[in-house]
């Protein structure tokens, strides 16, 4: 086993290490931390002498962690957060005069959704809280928290496992939406019309089959999807300009800033809802910081 002298260790390293797993370059990793980013290159030279890894290697994508740095991060996370913790000495949580920079992961729907008046709420009630927002989805958002490039995260995931936490929102149910003098919608929407219409389909990794799909193929039935795209946003403008129709999340039209001239039809055929939550992980629980954040995204969600 390696022995390490703590009393020779600069802990202001872990400090670097941290922000470095954050940002992914050394350059925003300096301007989060308020180093010069020779100062950050310089730590980074000695990290990687007591670790006796590279930790982070460039790449076109920025710095890429090791294996040994997603090891280590979540364990570093931890300890900058226990001593932010001691030194906070267990006061209250003041957001109205707070500078904490919270960072948090959004799906593309949920940020659609609860960003615009998150970001509202943090105007009115903590003007001087900054907010990173971090893309994530239904695949990666628990490893992003586990790996503490995130410290919540919001939209659709699975199960976590008893380290994470997560807390329910609300359940998305789904609706049709053509525009608002499609040829096709001037009468109650039966399946055997919906399954003959030209569709579009949403999904973050491009493929043009989705939930709705599934749903369907249960019954052995299929629907034509013409167009698939990658974002949420675009499904409301592509609707409205097209005779093509969306079955999509309710609250995606919901939150439009101004609505479009689009029809609206219950799916023809009973989908399940899906679940939209937060989710941290069990360091975070007794952050009256994020204890607040929480609460803000709560209300909002019961609000939408």
């Amino acid at each position: 086993m390696k022995l390490v002298n703590i009393a020779s260790i600069d802990l202001n390293l872990l400090v670097v290490f941290d922000a470095l797993v954050a940002e992914g370059h050394a350059t925003r990793a300096a301007q989060r931390i308020g180093l010069t980013q020779p100062a950050v290159s310089h730590a980074l030279n000695r990290l990687r002498a007591l670790f006796g890894d590279p930790l982070f290697i460039r790449s076109p994508r920025g710095m890429v962690p090791t294996p040994a740095a997603l090891d280590a991060a979540p364990a570093i996370r931890s300890i900058l957060e226990q001593v932010e913790g001691v030194l906070r000495g267990g006061r209250i949580f003041e957001p109205e005069a707070s500078g904490r920079q919270f960072v948090i992961g959004l799906s593309d729907y949920a940020a659609f959704v609860l960003l615009p008046q998150l970001t509202a709420r943090m105007e009115r009630e903590a003007p001087k809280i900054s907010l990173v927002i971090r893309n994530t989805s239904h695949s990666v958002g628990l490893p992003m928290l586990e790996e503490g490039s995130v410290e919540l995260i919001a939209g659709n995931f699975p199960e976590p496992p008893s380290h994470l936490r997560d807390e329910l929102l609300y359940e998305e149910d789904f609706v049709c939406a053509g525009r608002g003098d499609h040829p096709a919608l001037a009468d109650p929407l039966d399946l055997d019309r919906y399954l003959c219409l030209r569709h579009l389909q949403v999904s973050t990794r491009g493929n043009p089959h989705g939930y709705v799909d599934a749903v369907l193929a249960e019954r052995g039935l299929k629907r034509k999807i013409a167009v698939t795209v990658g974002h949420f946003l675009m499904a409301p403008l592509l609707v409205e300009s097209s005779n093509l129709v969306a079955t999509e999340p309710r609250r995606l039209f919901g939150s439009l800033p101004s609505p479009l001239p689009l029809r609206f039809f219950p799916p023809p055929i009973d989908i399940p809802p899906f679940r939209v939550v937060q989710a941290w992980h069990a360091r975070h629980d007794a952050d009256p910081g994020h204890q607040w954040l929480r609460r803000v995204v709560r209300e909002i969600a019961q609000q939408t």
